[in-house]
């Protein structure tokens, strides 16, 4: 998975490893959300990726690399997305 992700999106495998978890712990404790309520939850978390993976982009670049997250979790069948949300594949 995570090759897909860094030809995706641009970070570095640990960054990715960091987000998935912490993705799917949410996930895990919530069972579903929207990945915009997903985005301003996990803000703080994802932070460290932007901060330290992401230098160069902002803030307003969480969403979006939610949103790719998700989608690499839904092709690996771990989560299924309807509309804008996700759910946890039990």
């Amino acid at each position: 998975m995570s090759s897909s992700l860094e030809s995706k999106c641009g970070p570095t495998y640990i960054g990715f490893e960091w987000a998935v978890r912490k993705t799917l712990e949410y996930l895990r404790a919530k069972g579903s959300a929207k990945i915009a309520t997903m985005a301003g939850d996990l803000k703080d978390e994802y932070m460290w990726i932007v901060r330290y993976l992401y230098w160069m982009y902002s803030e307003a670049s969480i969403p979006r690399l939610v949103r790719c997250v998700v989608e690499e979790l839904a092709k690996a069948g771990l989560v299924r997305i309807s509309g804008g949300v996700v759910t946890l594949v039990r």
